[in-house]
């Protein structure tokens, strides 16, 4: 069986644990036009410091065969340096002013069986959720495998509107089956 484990590293999540207590300032992102989806990359401005979460392609192991994967990943640079992806597009830029009380960190289990026996474990982190003080909330979602896609999404209880884990887990035929949980890691 072969594992893979592309979550945040601890280094990552020691930056999300600096995080706690204080105030997110702003962030930017691409200009929503069909959707909440946005390419590759959005800026996080804290008090104290600057982020980029990026959902970047690499090639590697997808299942047996070599593929541009997208993963979801953390970068601390300054807000002025964090431009779009997209050449000639700007990016907007979004006032928060909260301070944040706790973040969820949304990760990934995925195995993947061959007649009955399993042949994949992969292990992701599937987005990131910041609760303020006033108990609105700020998420991220890493899109699919494939798609460099980060969905931004204001609001109330934003973990049920993640991508359902059938997603994954309806994506197999024949001799193959899909099963995939979710653990939440929350970083106070």
């Amino acid at each position: 069986m072969k594992k893979i484990d592309v979550r945040f590293s601890a280094s990552e999540m020691a930056e999300i644990q600096k995080m706690v207590g204080k105030k997110m300032v702003k962030y930017k992102c691409d200009p929503f036009e069909f959707s909440t989806s946005v390419y590759g990359i959005v800026g996080v401005s804290f008090e104290d410091g600057d982020y980029a979460f990026t959902n970047m392609t690499e090639v590697m192991d997808y299942y047996g065969e070599q593929e541009d994967v997208a993963l979801f990943k953390l970068v601390q640079k300054p807000f002025s340096s964090i431009r779009s992806l997209i050449q000639n597009q700007s990016m907007i830029e979004t006032p928060v002013e909260s301070t944040v009380s706790e973040v969820l960190v949304v990760n990934e289990n995925q195995q993947l069986f061959e007649n009955g026996k399993q042949i994949y474990e992969v292990s992701l982190t599937r987005g990131i959720i910041f609760i303020f003080e006033d108990e609105h909330e700020l998420s991220f979602e890493k899109n699919i495998w494939f798609s460099e896609d980060i969905t931004v999404e204001k609001g109330y209880k934003l973990l049920e509107r993640f991508t359902p884990k059938t997603e994954f887990t309806e994506g197999w035929s024949g001799n193959y089956c899909g099963v995939c949980s979710r653990e939440i890691v929350s970083v106070k």
